[in-house]
């Protein structure tokens, strides 16, 4: 297999009984192990397994301090800290509804959390790239939203940046695995 320079032009020794060189045999040099270029099934299934784990994870943490300190979110909407990080009871009527609409978004957080939860218990292959592609979609227009209220209103300044930057490389990222990973 990789005694001849003529067959290949590398060697891999006794080291290719190590699982991390079939996995770079696998994923790397698909002509030689016979298999795609990302892997195989197991390998793709996996990934999205972490990648789903990672998304429940961050949902569930970002979706309940959302529901429980809604003033964090709202510095991104130009709230004001006012002296403490933990506990803020604004008086402003419109800020008072801003944190409304932060906890109802909070618990739709948490409740798609729930949803990518169970999507990662399921074998079947359609829905779970079906979510991927709707991560894709929502990421994307989460972005194109607040670039588009990042340009044009006044309230949003540089730090909000970020919050544009996170989601594009979401939609980036699920958009990556959509398009080349499933």
């Amino acid at each position: 297999f990789g005694s001849s320079s003529a067959q290949a032009p590398f060697r891999l020794g006794p080291a290719r009984s190590h699982s991390c060189c079939r996995y770079w045999v696998a994923c790397k040099m698909p002509a030689v192990a016979g298999g795609d270029a990302t892997g195989s099934a197991f390998d793709r299934k996996r990934r999205l397994d972490l990648l789903l784990a990672v998304h429940a994870g961050t949902a569930f943490v970002c979706g309940t301090l959302a529901l429980l300190l809604p003033h964090l979110f709202g510095l991104f909407l130009g709230e004001g800290l006012h002296g403490s990080f933990f506990r803020w009871n604004p008086e402003d009527e419109q800020v008072k509804l801003t944190h409304v609409i932060i906890r109802l978004y909070g618990a739709l957080i948490v409740g798609q959390g729930l949803i990518v939860v169970h999507v990662r218990s399921t074998a079947d292959g359609a829905m779970r790239k079906g979510i991927v592609r709707a991560y894709f979609v929502v990421f994307t227009l989460t972005f194109l939203a607040l670039l588009r209220s990042h340009m044009a209103d006044t309230h949003f300044h540089f730090s909000n940046l970020l919050n544009v930057a996170l989601f594009g490389m979401l939609a980036g990222f699920y958009g990556w695995v959509y398009f080349f990973r499933t």
